[in-house]
């Protein structure tokens, strides 16, 4: 019975050495500079210890084993967080705007003729604004101000060839009406606002239903799309241009695609159409083709393909 419970002690030790020299090895890799930030690291890297131990089997004569079932057992937690992060609905959105905008400048040869301009607003703001100034005063508003009055309009400026944006309409009554104010500050400033179509605007999920033939002519006949036709019909409505479906940003993160140096990640992307890729603007690309055109024609005479 002595022996017994001497070799459970061991057992027991062994596994509180192993847990500590682990932790010790995680927080060398960590440089806080204050007493609070030290405090937070060591109970982070503590907990993670732990949980990556619980479930590990350690083996007294196999440390090289016991070792890489430890880096396995973190890189599985790792991976699990890492993908709820990378697809959750906020970052997909952060990751989309950033991709997108990286691929419009590394795919635009710019010069002093062609130069691309960022104005950071969002689709609700950029509502907002127009909004407070519809009507007869539409022409007073911020933006057109900044489009029209400060390079178009003024001796000297610089007028815009083209406006973009990162933002997905459909059909509904606020997406129409802000699609009509910009036509009006588009059409002034003689530059097409170049977007993105929701799903929603064909009836659609999703775009994995694009493959599913539906008759539009049919579908756009309805009372409601009645506000749309009437943006259709409109005379501004020339200087809109909504893009679909949208393309791949990156490939998934994975052994076999984009491989992670840190540690051995496997981005789940699920099927070939899911939600979980790193989606982009379509508009991003016919921005990139428009660019293409006027740096080799002069003007926007091929603009098809990606």
């Amino acid at each position: 019975m002595a022996d017994k419970a001497t070799e459970a002690a061991a057992a027991g030790g062994a596994t509180e050495l192993q847990e500590s020299d682990f932790a010790s090895l995680l927080t060398k890799e960590f440089r806080p500079r204050t007493d609070q930030a030290k405090s937070a690291v060591e109970t982070a890297v503590k907990t993670l210890a732990q949980q990556a131990l619980a479930n590990t089997a350690l083996i007294s004569d196999d440390v090289v084993h016991s070792l890489e079932s430890m880096v396995a057992e973190i890189d599985r937690k790792l991976s699990e967080q890492i993908n709820k992060i990378l697809h959750h609905p906020e970052y997909q959105q952060l990751e989309s705007a950033w991709r997108g905008l990286h691929y419009l400048v590394n795919n635009t040869e710019t010069d002093e003729m062609l130069k691309i301009r960022v104005m950071n607003i969002s689709k609700k703001d950029l509502g907002k604004t127009l909004k407070k100034f519809k009507g007869a005063a539409w022409d007073q508003s911020p933006l057109f101000k900044k489009l029209y009055e400060e390079e178009f309009g003024q001796f000297g400026g610089e007028p815009y060839g083209c406006l973009v944006g990162d933002y997905h309409f459909s059909h509904d009554a606020p997406d129409v009406e802000l699609l009509g104010e910009m036509a009006k500050v588009a059409a002034a400033a003689h530059a097409p606002f170049i977007t993105g179509a929701d799903p929603s605007l064909m009836q659609f999920d999703s775009w994995q239903e694009l493959s599913n033939p539906r008759d539009l002519t049919k579908i756009m006949s309805t009372p409601e799309y009645a506000a749309w036709k009437s943006l259709r019909d409109s005379e501004d409505s020339k200087y809109l241009g909504l893009t679909m479906p949208r393309f791949l940003g990156r490939r998934p993160y994975g052994a076999k695609t984009d491989p992670v140096e840190e540690f051995a990640f496997e981005e789940d992307t699920g099927n070939a159409e899911s939600e979980n890729f790193a989606w982009v603007n379509a508009a991003y690309g016919m921005a990139t083709n428009i660019n293409r055109s006027f740096k080799e024609y002069g003007w926007c005479s091929r603009i098809r393909g990606v």
